[in-house]
């Protein structure tokens, strides 16, 4: 009894130190992301740009769409109009209307713009807003944070989940998707 309770104690603690070191702080600002993790994409599917082309200019929104989905493995997400999987930054404060992700950061994870009101599918519009990024974009806000996509993502993939533990794919209603997160780096 009391040899099992050691073992226990000592496998608590080894995973306690080992959350502890993955979640140690890391460069703000990481150019890299893990392997690309895709997986097909869920309905609704984004039309190929040859399809549902509208009638005639005034018939063409100018918001950019977004689009809760549930993939197989990430769960829930949301996507863009071109089937980028959208992330949220947890160095970005909700409360104030600014992106803390500005010049290289800005480069390796695109900030979601829009030209007029977002239009969504699946997602509560009172949470979708857009703040005045300091070159003059509106980024596309949701429940208060920025959107933002990897880069050099192909549609549907959630390549930087997790990435420096600060990226995380959202879910539909701000919040961040855990799902699919890095295995810790020894």
């Amino acid at each position: 009894m009391r040899r099992s309770r050691l073992t226990m104690l000592v496998v608590i603690a080894a995973l306690v130190v080992g959350a502890a070191m993955w979640w140690q702080a890391a460069d703000p600002v990481s150019r890299t992301a893990s392997a690309p993790v895709t997986e097909a994409l869920p309905s609704p599917r984004v039309p190929s740009p040859g399809t549902a082309r509208p009638s005639s200019p005034a018939d063409t929104p100018s918001g950019t769409r977004l689009t809760a989905v549930y993939m197989t493995r990430m769960g829930q997400a949301i996507l863009d109009e071109t089937g980028a999987v959208l992330f949220r930054y947890e160095r970005d404060n909700p409360h104030k209307a600014r992106s803390a992700c500005l010049g290289d950061c800005a480069v390796v994870w695109t900030p979601v713009t829009t030209t007029g009101t977002p239009l969504v599918t699946g997602i509560d519009p009172a949470l979708v807003d857009t703040i005045k990024r300091p070159e003059g974009a509106e980024q596309v806000t949701l429940a208060g944070r920025p959107l933002y996509k990897f880069a050099n993502a192909r549609p549907g993939e959630w390549t930087g989940q997790g990435t420096d533990h600060l990226w995380f794919v959202v879910k539909p209603d701000g919040q961040r998707n855990l799902n699919c997160l890095p295995a810790p780096v020894q």
